[in-house]
């Protein structure tokens, strides 16, 4: 399915704090311990964005306009989310499809592959969720009908 249900979108944004705290831990071990023990720079990184996209649209069924920034955080994200999943399989296959002699996998290596693969998983979930949360929010709030008090305030 290529887009959430409505309670996909509640449950990813009732977890913000935890997305968002949980980034911040990541990207701070990853900092903090020496090179070659830290992990989780990337996906710490892509957790805590998805914590800030659970906070921006807190509101999405109600808040008209919300389905603008949707967009825009989905056309901004998918060509980057295309990029990076390029650039990490191309990486890891070029040995394979240059004839080149495979080198040895390293720890170091293997370590950030993982990190890699755990953060564009998070993206790809950042934009399913902009996606749905662009297409649900312009559903309910440009095509709802306004209500007798709606419709008189426009007369005045």
């Amino acid at each position: 399915m290529l887009l959430l249900t409505e309670a996909q979108i509640d449950r990813g944004i009732r977890r913000r704090r935890a997305m968002l705290l949980a980034g911040v831990a990541l990207v701070a071990l990853a900092i903090a311990l020496p090179r070659g023990w830290g992990c989780g720079l990337f996906s710490g990184f892509m957790l805590f964005s998805l914590g800030i996209y659970g906070v921006a649209f807190r509101k999405w069924r109600t808040e008209p306009g919300l389905w603008m920034l949707a967009i825009l955080l989905t056309a901004t994200l998918g060509p980057c989310w295309a990029y990076f999943e390029f650039i990490h399989w191309r990486g890891l296959l070029s040995a394979f499809l240059g004839n080149q002699r495979a080198r040895q996998l390293t720890w170091d290596q293997l370590r950030v592959s993982i990190d890699c693969v755990v953060a564009l998983l998070l993206i790809a979930r950042a934009i399913k969720l902009a996606a749905t949360v662009a297409i649900e929010n312009w559903r309910r709030t440009r095509l709802a009908k306004p209500t007798s008090n709606e419709s008189s305030q426009l007369r005045s």
